[in-house]
């Protein structure tokens, strides 16, 4: 953990709510980012980050510093992720207008780029969720496979294979849909 983090949790739970603020600034977009790419639904993760930081919250007064923070928050973003894929495994998708990008105006590499951003979601999202989580984790959110050893309790060594498992069927998985390397590159 960061000592900015470790600093923060501390006046945090002394009472300054102040320092709980700083927090869910830091690393709000990290893990509205997680969620995200867990579930691709745009439409939810808003309150999925919300119900994250919401039992952070409550949780806190609890919390022990072990230097693992980070696994901890991504943990609880992770069960928070599971339990709204459970409640919404039999609701329909749907696209709101907000979520319909306005294309009148955009030039042809944009569009072209938010194809192939479009793709590649839409790829990991068909990847089991064991494949899914490693693969986020280790390349979206730059955790080590250690770290996400503590997430998920699972051996790094196991990780390592699912990561590579998981990039092999993403690899496969965009030749069918037409992108090269070339393409998805970032």
């Amino acid at each position: 953990m960061s000592s900015r983090d470790a600093e923060l949790i501390q006046r945090w739970q002394r009472g300054d709510a102040a320092a709980f603020e700083d927090l869910v600034r830091r690393w709000q977009q990290p893990i509205a980012r997680f969620l995200y790419r867990l579930v691709d639904r745009a439409d939810v993760t808003r309150d999925l980050c919300q119900e994250v930081f919401l039992r952070v919250y409550h949780a806190g007064p609890r919390y022990r510093e072990n230097g693992a923070f980070a696994g901890w928050l991504y943990q609880i973003a992770l069960n928070v992720a599971r339990d709204a894929g459970r409640r919404r495994r039999h609701e329909p998708v749907r696209l709101t207008s907000q979520e319909v990008p306005d294309r009148g105006a955009a030039s042809e590499a944009i569009v072209q780029q938010e194809e192939t951003a479009r793709l590649v979601a839409q790829a990991i999202a068909e990847l089991s969720e064991d494949l899914r989580l490693v693969l986020v984790l280790r390349h979206y959110e730059n955790l080590s496979f250690e770290e996400i050893a503590r997430v998920t309790r699972t051996p790094a060594s196991t990780l390592k294979s699912r990561f590579a498992a998981a990039l092999n069927r993403l690899r496969v998985r965009l030749k069918e849909l037409g992108l090269g390397p070339e393409e998805t590159e970032e």
